[in-house]
């Protein structure tokens, strides 16, 4: 009986064809998946400045008092900074913590505005009308948002390029 001694595996051509192969697609695929995360990321950050921004509308007209909005570094008092990547605090007139948002990932300057606060009258419209943006470090094309405050206390998104 005569065995068949073929091994099994690849040649060193095989595999360099399989490797070149495969840079080629990630070359194609990575930035655009990259590009994907800042897109969400921005999206998120939007999403959350939204969120507290609705609930200081809605608590001030709940409670028929104002409710504050500002950037915070520690998370329980307002920092007065207009860089707004520190994290922020939902605060009533009589200083009650309604909520506090932590720090923003990307670092300074990823979400800020003209304001370190906005503040809502009992009936949900603001002292001033203003706009926060958002903008990460690597932004490109329209992944840049501006969340804007009019003076009835309405919110918009705007997509804005970087």
């Amino acid at each position: 009986m005569v065995k068949d001694e073929r091994q099994k595996g690849f040649t060193l051509l095989e595999l360099m064809f399989t490797i070149t192969v495969a840079a080629i697609i990630l070359s194609f695929g990575v930035p655009g998946f990259l590009s994907l995360i800042d897109n969400n990321r921005a999206v998120t950050h939007t999403n959350d400045l939204v969120t507290a921004l609705n609930l200081a509308r809605s608590e001030a007209t709940r409670r028929s008092t104002r409710v504050l909005l500002c950037s915070s570094a520690n998370g329980s008092t307002c920092s007065g900074s207009d860089d707004w990547s520190t994290g922020w605090v939902a605060r009533t007139q009589g200083g009650e913590l309604l909520r506090s948002w932590p720090e923003r990932s990307g670092g300074a300057g990823v979400l800020e505005g003209d304001v370190s606060q906005v503040e809502f009258l009992a009936r949900g419209s603001v002292t001033a009308g203003t706009v926060l943006r958002v903008r990460l470090p690597e932004c490109t094309g329209n992944q840049g948002r501006d969340v804007a405050i009019n003076g009835a206390g309405r919110i918009s998104v705007t997509r804005v390029g970087c």
